[in-house]
C-alpha cells in the first residue's frame, strides 16, 4: 500500500509540475527525504538530504519555496507562509515530503531559542514551554547569542554564520567558516571563535566583512567584557587563554591555564574569569580554573578534579557556578570564590552541553545533546521545573533567551 501511495504521489506531482523529469520505469522504490519533524519558519534554508536516493537524484518543489545550489550542495529556501511539497527521484527510488512554512515568531513573546547541531534553531514560548517552530540556517549550529533585536547562530561545519533580526524578521548571512562559539556585546554586536583559520584558531568580529585575528591552537570558548573593551578566547589545544581588544582584536596578554581549556564565563564586573578544562577522553585532569583579570591575568584557584566538565554558567546573585559534565550527565554547583561544591550535583539528561543562566527568569537551561532534550531548573531551589525536560530538534548544544 505504501508503494502504491508513493507511485500515485509521483504521478500527481508530475501533473502539477508539467515538465518535471520523471524516469520511465515500471516501479519505484520508496525513499525518504530527511527533515526534522517540526514546522519551519519563513527564511529557513534546509539542506536537502535523502535516504535511499543516489547523489544524482533530481529535486523539485511545489509551493512557496525554491531549490538553490550553494557550493555544490542543494538547499530548500522557504519564501512565504504556506505549504510546500518536495519531490526527489534518482530513476530507481522516489521520495516526497510536505513541509509547513510558518510566519515569523511573535515579536513580543519571550522566546527560548536552542541551537541544534543537526537541524537548526528551535523556538519555544518561554512561558508555556511550547514548541513554536524551527529555523534552518543551512549549517550546523553549535552556539547562539542574543544582543537586543539580533540573534547570532554559528555554523560549526560550514560558512552559514547567521544573524536573525526579530522586528522586522530578517535573515542575514555572514562569510565566516567553521565558527564554533559566539558572544554578544551591546548594540547588536557579536564575536565568534573559529576553530581553524589558516592553520590556527581565531576570533572574528562579526560584520558584513568580518575582522579576524589568530588566537592559538583550536579556539573554542569566548567571553566579552564590554565595559573594559576586552574579550577572552580559550584555545583548547595549546591550553591558553588570550585577552584581546574588542575594537582592534589586538592581543593584550596570554595566560597558560593547562590542557584543553574549553569554556569561559566572566563575572558581572569583569574582575574574574572562569575557565573549564575539559581533560579530554582520558578523563584525568578536568577542572575549573578561577582567573583574576586585574592587574594582569593570573590564576587564583582551581577546583577539585572533575569527570569530564564542559560548559559553564554563572549566577552572580546567588554566587553559584554551574558546570556541566558530559560523561556523568550532571551539573556541578560550585562557589565562585572557592570553587568548592555547595550542593549535590544536579542529575540531568544525557550529554549536557553549554548551560545558560537567565537572571530575569531565575532559570537554568541545560541542553542535552544525545537526548535531544532541554532540561530546565529553578535556579533558586535547584529543582527541575514542571514539564522539563522538553524535546528539541537534533543534538542541542546551546540556549539563549530572546525578549
Amino acid at each position: 500500500m505504501k508503494l502504491v501511495r508513493s507511485i500515485l504521489l509521483a504521478c500527481a506531482a508530475g501533473a502539477l509540475l508539467g515538465a518535471m523529469w520523471l524516469p520511465r520505469i515500471e516501479r519505484f522504490v520508496p525513499a525518504k527525504i530527511s527533515f526534522a519533524p517540526f514546522p519551519y519558519f519563513i527564511g529557513s534554508r534546509i539542506a536537502l538530504q535523502g535516504v535511499g536516493l543516489a547523489p544524482h537524484a533530481r529535486w523539485s518543489v511545489v509551493g512557496p519555496a525554491r531549490i538553490t545550489t550553494v557550493a555544490g550542495s542543494r538547499y530548500l529556501s522557504l519564501l512565504r507562509q504556506g505549504r510546500a511539497q518536495v519531490i526527489a527521484s534518482d530513476g530507481r527510488a522516489i521520495a516526497a515530503r510536505t513541509i509547513q512554512i510558518l510566519p515569523a515568531p511573535p515579536a513580543h513573546t519571550t522566546l527560548i531559542v536552542v541551537a541544534c547541531y543537526d537541524d537548526g534553531v528551535a523556538f519555544y514560548d518561554a512561558r508555556r514551554l511550547s514548541a513554536l517552530g524551527l529555523l534552518a540556517t543551512g549549517g550546523s549550529p553549535s552556539d547562539i547569542a542574543v544582543s537586543g533585536n539580533r540573534l547570532a547562530v554559528t555554523d560549526n561545519d560550514g560558512k552559514a554564520f547567521t544573524v536573525i533580526e526579530r522586528a522586522p524578521w530578517r535573515i542575514l548571512r555572514r562569510p565566516l567558516a567553521g565558527s564554533d562559539e559566539v558572544a554578544a556585546a551591546p548594540g547588536g554586536r557579536f564575536y565568534a571563535t573559529l576553530r581553524q583559520w589558516r592553520g590556527l584558531g581565531a576570533v572574528a568580529s562579526v560584520t558584513a566583512t568580518p575582522q579576524i585575528a589568530k588566537t592559538g591552537m583550536t579556539a573554542e570558548g569566548i567571553a566579552v567584557d564590554p565595559q573594559r573593551g576586552v574579550l577572552y578566547v580559550a584555545n583548547v589545544n595549546d591550553g591558553s587563554v588570550l585577552e584581546l581588544r574588542t575594537r582592534t582584536l589586538k592581543p593584550i596578554a596570554r595566560l597558560w591555564v593547562g590542557s584543553r581549556v574549553f569554556s569561559l564565563a566572566l563575572d558581572a564586573d569583569g574582575s574574574h574569569l572562569y575557565a573549564v578544562r575539559n581533560g579530554g577522553m582520558k578523563n584525568d585532569d578536568g577542572d575549573v580554573v578561577e582567573i583574576a583579570t586585574q592587574p594582569q591575568l593570573h590564576i587564583v584557584a582551581r577546583s577539585a578534579l572533575l569527570d569530564l566538565p564542559l560548559g559553564i554558567a554563572l549566577d552572580p546573585t546567588a554566587h553559584r557556578l554551574f558546570v556541566t559534565d558530559e560523561a556523568s550527565d550532571v551539573v556541578y554547583v560550585l562557589d565562585p570564590a572557592t570553587l568548592r561544591a555547595t550542593h549535590a550535583p544536579l542529575h540531568t539528561c544525557h550529554t549536557p552541553w553549554d548551560p545558560t543562566f537567565d537572571a530575569r527568569g531565575d532559570r537554568l537551561y541545560i541542553p542535552c545533546a544525545r537526548d535531544d532534550r532541554l532540561d530546565i531548573f529553578n535556579a533558586n531551589t535547584l529543582a527541575r521545573i514542571p514539564g522539563a525536560p522538553i524535546r528539541t530538534a537534533g543534538y542541542p548544544l546551546a540556549v539563549s533567551i530572546w525578549r
